[in-house]
């Protein structure tokens, strides 16, 4: 059976809002930044936050911050790229569905990076928070491992289009490695269906594959229920009148709107063959039960004559010249026996069992 996560609980009730209180289960550990500066030309980096590069001018820059609990430094990024109290805010709130907010200097950007544990079959959630603005986007990263990793490779090495555009495409590119991440995450719970699958053809209807289809169909909804929200915020990135969007990055934006729609039908997919597995287990349970109930039934029906033999036999009128024969005892017998041999013969015959 998976592990019950305990949610901490912070009550934020009654702070003014644009409080922040960060609500996540992560320890608290010192945030990690990378700052990156480049153009099409050119390419910096550092592992430290560098607010002087704000001021240098026809340069990319892009902050990434790892690590959620250090409240302070976020707020001081948040104030230093004008990121607003709200935005700010949730960040923090890790609890948030994933959406897309339009603000007067910026788009804000809310995910979640998922991730399957296979041994509790429990669904990990990291979320992933972007605010990018005119020449900058900030990135926060729940967890301390690196997820953009590939990005900043491209970034580095000039591959691509990321360092020939703008905030918008590297917005894009961000949102597009996580989901990315989600077919991997499908393929896992694709395996785990296979494995369950294989499992109740050797073995039928045992009581474990019951469990492994309710934590399987748990981990589903869940992941289903992290994506409908995505769908429309991708599909409002996509369709967004921000000058911050360029004409030429929309083909981009709908791609990514293709694949997390891909990704729901890959889900709706597996809920409906979980839900076969569901209809074939219990099936397979009632066959079982009907095959006992069969043969108590027959058993029975062989004891019911046999029983009222005895019983008659049993009522000891002296009128019952069966009573005093020699042999009437073993007669009695050898007439139940046969009895017994020759239902058993018919029900065969009838393939009653």
């Amino acid at each position: 059976m998976s592990k019950k996560k305990h949610r901490r609980k912070i009550s934020k009730r009654g702070m003014p809002p644009g409080t922040l209180v960060y609500t996540g289960d992560r320890p608290a550990n010192p945030s990690a930044v990378l700052t990156m500066r480049f153009d099409e030309q050119h390419y910096e980096e550092q592992e430290t936050y560098v607010r002087e590069w704000l001021e240098i001018p026809d340069s990319l820059i892009w902050v990434d911050v790892c690590g959620l609990t250090d409240t302070s430094l976020i707020a001081q990024i948040g104030d230093d790229f004008h990121i607003h109290p709200l935005a700010q805010e949730d960040i923090l709130n890790t609890h948030q569905r994933a959406k897309l907010d339009e603000y007067d200097n910026g788009l804000f950007f809310i995910l979640h990076n998922l991730r399957l544990d296979p041994g509790h079959l429990d669904l990990n959630s990291e979320q992933i928070a972007v605010f990018a603005g005119k020449n900058f986007a900030v990135s926060f990263q729940e967890d301390p491992d690196d997820s953009f990793a590939a990005v900043r490779k491209r970034a580095r090495e000039g591959v691509g289009r990321l360092r020939k555009k703008g905030s918008d495409y590297l917005a894009y590119a961000i949102v597009d490695t996580i989901v990315d991440g989600y077919y991997i995450l499908l393929d896992d719970i694709e395996s785990q269906i296979l494995e369950l699958e294989e499992s109740m053809y050797n073995n039928g209807s045992d009581p474990s594959c019951k469990a492994r289809i309710f934590e399987l169909k748990r981990v589903v909804n869940q992941f289903r229920h992290r994506l409908l929200p995505l769908r429309d915020a991708v599909a409002r990135f996509y369709r967004t009148e921000s000058d911050l969007v360029e004409e030429s990055n929309r083909l981009y934006l709908r791609d990514v709107v293709d694949h997390v729609a891909q990704i729901l039908d890959g889900i709706d997919n597996q809920r409906d063959i979980l839900d076969s597995m569901e209809a074939l287990y219990h099936a397979e349970a009632a066959n079982r039960l009907n095959d006992v109930m069969r043969v108590l039934t027959v058993i029975s029906t062989i004891f019911i004559p046999l029983s009222f033999v005895a019983g008659v036999y049993g009522m000891n009128f002296n009128n019952m010249p069966e009573l005093h024969w020699r042999y009437g005892y073993f007669a009695v017998l050898g007439i139940m026996f046969l009895a017994s041999l020759g239902m058993l013969y018919y029900f065969r015959k009838k393939k009653w069992f």
